[in-house]
């Protein structure tokens, strides 16, 4: 009797350090995307007012270009930024898989199990959501 529920005990804690570390993850990437979206809409905003402002140099026959190169350093810095945000997201996921174990450690489907597209958790009745990620499963 003690055996099973420390058993039970274990898969209890298990599932709830799950759910803490899924939670923050999420929390976290959702803060780096949006972060991530913001500067993307900033680009396409300085991308347009280069592309205004050198039009407008041409047809004025204004040589300076001073003003179109903070703005392209401006669009570099911003890219280089996502490209640090891209970076944090992977290590989230690999500081996740270290703290849950990694997906490799998952039994491998046979052929008519239904296998998660996210977690790769396999079931062998049809389940709605993955139990492991909560992600919707295909029909």
């Amino acid at each position: 009797m003690a055996e099973a529920f420390d058993k039970f005990k274990a898969s209890l804690n298990r599932g709830i350090t799950t759910i803490s570390v899924k939670t923050s993850s999420s929390l976290e990437k959702t803060k780096l995307k949006t972060h991530m979206d913001s500067l993307r809409t900033e680009i396409q905003r300085l991308f347009s007012e280069a592309g205004e402002l050198s039009y407008n140099k041409w047809v004025n026959g204004d040589p300076d270009c001073s003003a179109l190169e903070k703005m392209f350093e401006d669009i570099r810095q911003k890219q280089d930024t996502i490209a640090e945000l891209t970076e944090q997201l992977g290590a989230i996921d690999e500081r996740d898989s270290q703290i849950l174990g990694s997906k490799a450690e998952k039994a491998p489907a046979a052929p008519s199990n239904l296998v998660c597209p996210k977690c790769g958790a396999v079931y062998e009745n049809p389940v709605k959501f993955c139990r492991s990620c909560g992600t919707k499963m295909p029909e």
